[in-house]
């Protein structure tokens, strides 16, 4: 039995992937607004939020004495960042079930007759560009608004737990995409999901600043040492573990999710088959 895959297995999984990736292009490209939104409103949402709270809201030498080498308005920046990517794994990647459900089968399987899980994979790499343009556009906006200048202080280590973080989201989204066969209120799923995120894992402010009690379930979201990691490699930010432990601890959560998200994707999508349910909205 081999155990590796055949020149023709690959040279297949890259075409679907291709096939899948200029179709949610292709799609994406149906709605200028939307993609004119999102390099608007994020960006200036951000800067009118992180401008004025770093400003004017934050206490010197309470929070801001543990936040480490990095500043308020980094701090918040890079949490930002790490938003708009945990953002990926609910509407990028999460929402595909769903829109399929709304628009049809049909056009999903004519555009790129591969399967979902590739299709899913397709659409998560056209995020990810995207995703990429709007944190770069945001950080040149910044620069040229003359409020800050935004560095990476840690390039080689930025790119490794940048790599874990979207492994992870990866993961993720195929969970929200599968409970998606499922349930039939996303939205109010997925608000709530981003808004537990942004309380508990210290998105924008330290986990320190979280009553005692609350900080066991903030530790055990693997969301929390992705974004404590991504600001510890781009500013220098205090770590809640030794930083070399803990790139080891998101890595091996990073895995887990993907595992258990490739899993219950496709458990659910034959679940979904066999009931007859799997366009039905």
């Amino acid at each position: 039995m081999a155990i590796f895959p055949s020149s023709s297995m690959a040279r297949r999984l890259i075409f679907e992937m291709r096939a899948a990736f200029r179709k949610d292009v292709r799609v994406y490209l149906r709605n200028p607004s939307l993609i004119l939104s999102e390099f608007i409103t994020l960006p200036a949402w951000f800067v009118l939020f992180g401008v004025g709270v770093a400003a004017n809201f934050i206490p010197k030498g309470t929070v801001t004495s543990t936040l480490g080498a990095t500043s308020a308005f980094q701090f918040l920046y890079w949490g930002f960042v790490f938003l708009i990517v945990f953002s990926t794994s609910i509407w990028g990647i999460g929402q595909y079930i769903r829109t399929e459900q709304l628009q049809g089968t049909i056009e999903q399987l004519f555009l790129a007759p591969i399967s979902r899980v590739n299709i899913i994979f397709g659409r998560f790499a056209r995020v990810f560009f995207s995703d990429l343009a709007i944190i770069a556009y945001t950080a040149l906006l910044i620069g040229g608004l003359g409020h800050q200048q935004l560095s990476i202080g840690n390039p080689l280590l930025f790119s490794l737990v940048f790599a874990i973080l979207y492994f992870g989201v990866l993961g993720f989204g195929l969970i929200f995409a599968a409970v998606a066969f499922r349930i039939k209120s996303f939205n109010i799923l997925s608000n709530l999901t981003q808004f537990l995120v942004i309380g508990l894992c210290g998105v924008f402010f330290p986990l320190t600043a979280l009553p005692p009690v609350v900080r066991p379930v903030s530790l055990a979201i693997p969301f929390t040492y992705f974004a404590d990691l991504l600001r510890f490699a781009a500013a220098g930010s205090t770590t809640i573990l030794d930083p070399a432990l803990e790139v080891l601890v998101a890595f091996g959560l990073s895995v887990a999710l993907f595992v258990l998200g490739l899993v219950l994707f496709r458990v659910m999508e034959k679940s979904a088959q066999n009931r007859g349910i799997i366009g039905t909205h």
